[in-house]
């Protein structure tokens, strides 16, 4: 049988009104719905139905002795999430137990290292479109968008300050979070420029970067982080399509609906983009600085039928099934979420699940899709 699952939206103040609530197929709310979490988390929120009544995830899993070291999100941005970076786990065993020693409370506000867990995740659009930042783009990259933005009318001092650093995204990095002194110039006059600057009498190319540069502006105003955009991929993900962030990619997701899978932890050093703590020194010590030709997108190997995402550098696997489909033997204990239509999970006690559903399945039960319409995810971790 399947267990059905519970859990709690989270109203991050970056979220879109009532888009967990719509997904969900509940009454729509206005206020920000940002996370929901379905996993082995303690700040999860999530619990799972038994038998025996409603109770936590992570300590049924405990006491059953049942592997799921996985965190799995619906996630929903309006507004930009914060630059950040996410330790490897021997960086986080470190810092961890740094800040236990040094006794800084685990909700203290300038806590960075929550966990002891690395958090390599992969993102899946939901929405038509993703948009995000990911990793570092060659210098050739940073100035043939300056160059553009130039003759787009974009202030000289916040042109001149980044064409100075393209070839370098560490210094860039420190100077943009430490070397602050003078910034507020650079800052100001970019925030101008793209309060007066009309994307439609520009290029394609041109326009949807000045977009994105207005998103970021509006939603934070005088924030340095804004100075990352130009030496940043800009990722454009269409529904199906995925952003895989291993540990020390440099990333910040700017809008849209998606399905996020990683490991339990909740390790974000932040550098930009953000009112929350920021941890510039371990910033700059954890991310990855190497400038790379493309961000690193996933494709799942199949058809729109039935497909899988993996082998992509973290130790879990996706699977998205569509009305169609042929019956999905489950192989390691999952979590099933329905987007759409109705699906049967289970064996001999089977559970029907509706658009908005989630479960917990154990190995050998079965998804079998029953609506037209049906979209099933189906998310376990890797079987050796």
């Amino acid at each position: 049988m399947a267990f059905p699952l519970r859990a709690e939206v989270k109203h991050y103040d970056w979220g879109a009104p009532g888009a967990l609530s719509m997904a969900l197929g509940l009454e729509f709310t206005d206020r920000p719905e940002a996370e929901l979490w379905w996993g082995n988390h303690p700040l999860a929120g999530c619990s799972i139905e038994t038998p025996q009544g409603l109770v936590d995830l992570t300590s049924w899993l405990e006491k059953s002795q049942t592997n799921f070291p996985l965190l799995v999100k619906l996630l929903a941005a309006r507004k930009p999430l914060s630059i950040q970076v996410h330790p490897s786990e021997e960086q986080a065993q470190r810092g961890f137990q740094r800040e236990q020693a040094h006794g800084i409370p685990l909700d203290a506000p300038e806590r960075t290292y929550k966990d002891t867990s690395s958090k390599p995740e992969l993102v899946i659009a939901l929405s038509d479109e993703f948009v995000g930042l990911s990793g570092f783009v060659e210098d050739s990259v940073v100035r043939n968008r300056l160059e553009r933005w130039t003759e787009a009318g974009a202030p000289h001092l916040f042109l001149s300050l980044l064409a100075g650093l393209a070839d370098d995204p560490r210094e860039a990095s420190r100077v943009i979070t430490q070397d602050i002194s003078g910034r507020d110039d650079e800052i100001q006059g970019i925030e101008g420029w793209l309060k007066s600057v009309d994307p439609s009498t520009l290029d394609a190319e041109t326009a949807r970067e000045v977009r994105l540069l207005q998103k970021v502006s509006s939603a934070h105003p005088g924030d340095e982080g804004i100075l990352f955009v130009p030496l940043m991929h800009h990722v454009y993900l269409q529904r199906g399509e995925a952003l895989f962030i291993p540990a020390g990619e440099v990333h910040a997701y700017i809008e849209g609906y998606g399905l996020e899978v990683m490991l339990p932890s909740h390790n974000v050093i932040r550098a930009g983009l953000t009112s929350k703590h920021k941890d510039t020194a371990a910033f700059l010590e954890l991310a990855d600085f190497a400038a790379t030709s493309t961000p690193k997108l996933h494709w799942p190997v199949g058809d729109e039928i039935s497909a899988t995402y993996e082998g992509f550098g973290a130790n879990f696997v996706i699977h998205s099934q569509r009305s169609g489909a042929e019956a999905l033997t489950i192989p390691n204990p999952s979590v099933c979420f329905v987007e759409a239509g109705e699906a049967v999970v289970g064996g001999s006690e089977p559970t029907t699940l509706v658009r908005g559903d989630a479960a917990f399945a154990l190995p050998g039960e079965t998804v079998v899709l029953q609506s037209e319409d049906a979209v099933v995810w189906v998310v376990h971790s890797r079987v050796d």
